[in-house]
């Protein structure tokens, strides 16, 4: 048995079995994040299509609206869609960090109960 290849105790490998739950549960939840984000820029550039109306009603966060010309409620559009896009990258790349740490996890796991069940002997 090499010194990486230390025979985990039943600790050890519920820890870390613990630990690729939670890295499981953490993928989860931003890939609801993703659709949170996904939604929301779908309902943005549905509001930044503004018709010929002299003014338009633009949300501006915390329940607070505010009228502006329809120039002026498009720039507001496209800021809050580029700022939700960039959201949403942020999120997806971190997704991307949790899945390979999740097959690190999951590799260590495996290989770690194998060594538990065979007693050591590799």
């Amino acid at each position: 048995m090499t010194p990486e290849q230390e025979m985990p105790s039943e600790q050890q490998v519920r820890e870390s079995y613990m630990m690729l739950e939670s890295a499981k549960a953490q993928l989860e939840g931003l890939a609801k994040q993703q659709e949170l984000i996904q939604l929301a820029v779908e309902e943005h550039v549905r509001a930044a299509r503004i018709s010929d109306n002299k003014d338009a009603i633009v949300g501006v966060g915390s329940g607070v609206s505010i009228r502006r010309s329809p120039e002026e409620a498009e720039k507001i559009m496209d800021t809050k869609i580029d700022d939700l896009s960039r959201a949403f990258k942020s999120i997806t790349d971190k997704a991307a960090q949790t899945e390979a740490m999740i097959q690190e996890l999951s590799e260590k796991v495996q290989a770690q109960y194998d060594l538990l069940q065979s007693g050591g002997k590799a």
